[in-house]
């Protein structure tokens, strides 16, 4: 709980310090995306989740939030092979599973995907990053989803 006030702190600090005015509809986005530590959220997600929070804020707010964040470095965004857009909360470098059934993203940490040739550089360009997006079938997403979760709770 210390961690996730610690976080809200910084992430609403970056807010007050960029040239943006730190609105009570922004610190509600905040709270809401930021609330459950690393995940993953589509604008209709956070919309919803506004909405059922009875926030006052239109879908269009909330996806000129979501890319206004994305532009302060607070969020990364995804695009999955579904063409589904996804805001990460976990700005690190990392991959992920995407199961086009259910819509689910799961981090996978960059040290289990080791990449051995990346095609070249157009002239004049940079490399920024490489991300990985896994698709998954659903038998196996299934598979993976509860290995995962016995992962983090051993005494399932």
């Amino acid at each position: 709980m210390i961690n996730k006030k610690k976080n809200m702190k910084k992430l609403l600090g970056i807010l007050k310090n960029s040239p943006l005015k730190l609105t009570d509809q922004r610190k509600a986005l905040i709270k809401i995306i930021f609330g459950d530590g690393d995940a993953h959220y589509t604008v209709d997600d956070v919309y919803k989740k506004a909405k059922k929070k009875k926030i006052k804020i239109s879908l269009a707010t909330v996806y000129n939030n979501l890319n206004t964040f994305k532009d302060l470095g607070i969020l990364k965004v995804l695009t999955t092979s579904s063409d589904t857009i996804f805001y990460d909360t976990n700005i690190t470098d990392h991959h992920h599973f995407y199961c086009k059934k259910t819509g689910k993203l799961i981090d996978v940490d960059s040290s289990e995907i080791v990449i051995s040739k990346l095609p070249k550089i157009p002239s004049g360009r940079k490399l920024d990053s490489v991300n990985v997006i896994l698709d998954l079938d659903w038998f196996l997403f299934r598979i993976i989803l509860n290995i995962y979760i016995l992962t983090l709770n051993p005494n399932l």
